[in-house]
């Protein structure tokens, strides 16, 4: 069951422990100690909720609040300010600074627990209203391309004469890659949306997800448009974890084939996974043209106007699907474009168990004729 998550942000570490304690049995926690840090948490952890302290060294909470309310990638997240002072005028600086509440210390746990769970409710409710929107906004602007390649061409074989075979097949396939466009964009749009507003059943069960990368790696590389495309997997002979296998195909598929895309002829993309006690972790690297660091905070959105090169079809919406996969299956998914011409993304899974990894292997496109 996916949990919701919280960042606690406190430069005391008899705080942090509190507060762990409080919601750990509830919540997927993560910590930081500055407001820096915090920051940098927050893009990455991608929290509904944030208890931040006021009182830090560097970047204070107030300051912290400001830029977590300037960053669109935090725009749903909920955030409580806490010090252990309950002036008028230190709430009043909060609120605006951005901050949805205020908290005093020491913590009343019922009060606590009553605030996050009422602020986690108000963040759910409010992406879910925004979703439902742009979903339809979506299917008005995004189901005219495909209608008007299928209506006209459907006319034409109602009213033409008879065809040759041949010629009837061409515009029969046209109608066939049109309706199946819109058939997964609207497939995409009904699956987030149930997904955001935790309505989808997913399906877990013990896999092999070394399995589904090595089928990734197939599909992505019998799709490719570009030629010479070569996949080089690193993987374990087998890395076992508990997921919902047909999901977790449409996600790593969605990240493959966004790699595939966006690789230069002749180019090679890595795909490696690598285990430990606790998690298993995904690695898919392209040496494409990158993604500009502002467009990196808002890659997993859907709908945004981010990269035109990485959300060219579709408004994201696979890359929003895998992101709610990840977080269906308290994972996570990230991306990074530090160098020039080089994007990796990353999916980690809990819950896996160590396994010996194996000698590279790869899979290529063939030149295209």
């Amino acid at each position: 069951m996916k949990q919701n998550r919280i960042l606690i942000v406190d430069d005391n570490a008899t705080n942090l422990a509190i507060l762990e304690e409080i919601l750990g049995d509830h919540y997927r926690l993560a910590t930081a100690t500055s407001g820096e840090e915090a920051l940098r948490k927050a893009l990455e952890f991608r929290p509904e909720l944030i208890l931040l302290d006021i009182m830090m060294p560097g970047t204070n909470g107030y300051e912290a609040c400001r830029k977590m309310r300037a960053n669109p990638a935090l725009r749903h997240s909920k955030i409580i300010m806490v010090s252990a002072k309950a002036m008028v005028a230190e709430r009043i600086e909060g609120y605006e600074a951005g901050a949805d509440d205020y908290i005093t210390k020491p913590f009343d746990e019922d009060e606590l627990l009553a605030k996050v769970r009422i602020y986690l409710r108000l963040s759910y409710l409010e992406e879910v209203d925004k979703l439902k929107s742009e979903v339809l906004m979506l299917l008005g602007h995004e189901t005219r391309t495909p209608l008007n390649n299928i209506i006209p061409v459907i006319e034409m074989l109602l009213d033409e004469g008879p065809m040759q075979p041949e010629e009837q097949k061409h515009w029969l396939r046209i109608v066939r890659k049109h309706a199946v466009r819109l058939h997964a964009l609207l497939d995409k749009g009904i699956r987030l949306s149930a997904m955001k507003s935790d309505a989808y059943i997913f399906c877990f069960e013990a896999a092999d997800l070394c399995a589904l990368v090595r089928e990734a790696a197939t599909a992505a590389i019998a799709g490719a448009d570009a030629a010479s495309i070569i996949i080089e997997q690193r993987l374990p002979e087998s890395a076992p974890a508990t997921f919902d296998v047909a999901q977790m195909r449409c996600a790593i598929g969605a990240v493959m084939e966004n790699a595939v895309r966006f690789s230069p002829p002749n180019g090679v993309v890595q795909a490696s996974l690598s285990q430990d006690s606790e998690s298993v972790q995904l690695k898919i690297t392209d040496h494409g043209p990158g993604i500009a660091p502002e467009f990196l905070p808002r890659v997993f959105e859907e709908f945004s106007s981010t990269d035109p090169l990485h959300h060219t079809e579709g408004q994201g919406l696979s890359l929003a699907l895998a992101n709610q996969i990840m977080l269906a299956h308290n994972g996570a998914i990230a991306v990074e474009s530090s160098k020039p011409g080089e994007t990796t993304f990353s999916l980690t899974l809990p819950n896996a168990r160590p396994a010996v990894a194996e000698a590279p292997v790869t899979v290529a496109a063939a030149a295209q004729a």
